[in-house]
């Protein structure tokens, strides 16, 4: 079930050196939040169409308000084994 939606969310990720190129730049779309895990679903023509975060992967999850720009999570999820 999910417990709650939210629109127009921007996904980034940080150190993505040597990774594919599909993890570059901010993806924009939806996030919905399950008693499990979040979803992202990206909006457009996106390559990345979805990325889901289950919460035992997320460490280090906190809430920043900077003064002059839109408040953030921030968070490192590490790669499930054997996912894709």
């Amino acid at each position: 079930s999910v417990l709650k939606q939210c629109k127009d969310v921007e996904l980034s990720f940080s150190d993505v050196t040597g990774k594919p190129e599909i993890f570059k730049g901010t993806k924009k779309g939806m996030l919905y939040l399950t008693p499990y895990r979040m979803i992202f679903v990206s909006k457009g023509k996106d390559p990345m169409l979805s990325f889901m975060m289950p919460f035992y992967l997320v460490k280090g999850c906190s809430i920043e308000q900077p003064v002059f720009s839109a408040n953030y999570i921030k968070g490192q999820i590490q790669a499930e084994a054997g996912g894709t």
